[in-house]
């Protein structure tokens, strides 16, 4: 059995509030499956970044290594050990 790739899943400030880290060592073959790898360790994660049929969020920006991945893309974006998936959110209001 082969393990996923360690991955560090970097939050944007608004979310970090609320599991009180920026920074969550995490693993994942896929975007998807490093974000819950990360749920498994902050539940309330969850509801920021995924929709309730599981997708991720419409403004939720997936960055691996400095590059945007394209959102069509993300969910099943493989990823390398020692990858940075940084999380941006667009925020919106009047």
């Amino acid at each position: 059995m082969t393990t996923a790739p360690s991955v560090t899943l970097v939050l944007p400030s608004v979310v970090a509030m609320v599991v009180d880290t920026k920074r969550i060592a995490t693993r994942g073959n896929t975007v998807v499956s490093a974000l819950r790898s990360a749920f498994e360790q902050y539940p309330q994660l969850e509801r920021h970044l995924m929709t309730e049929s599981g997708k991720i969020r419409p403004h939720v920006l997936c960055v691996v290594n400095g590059s945007v991945v394209p959102r069509e893309k993300a969910p099943d974006f493989r990823l390398e050990d020692g990858d940075e998936l940084l999380i941006h959110q667009a925020i919106s209001g009047g």
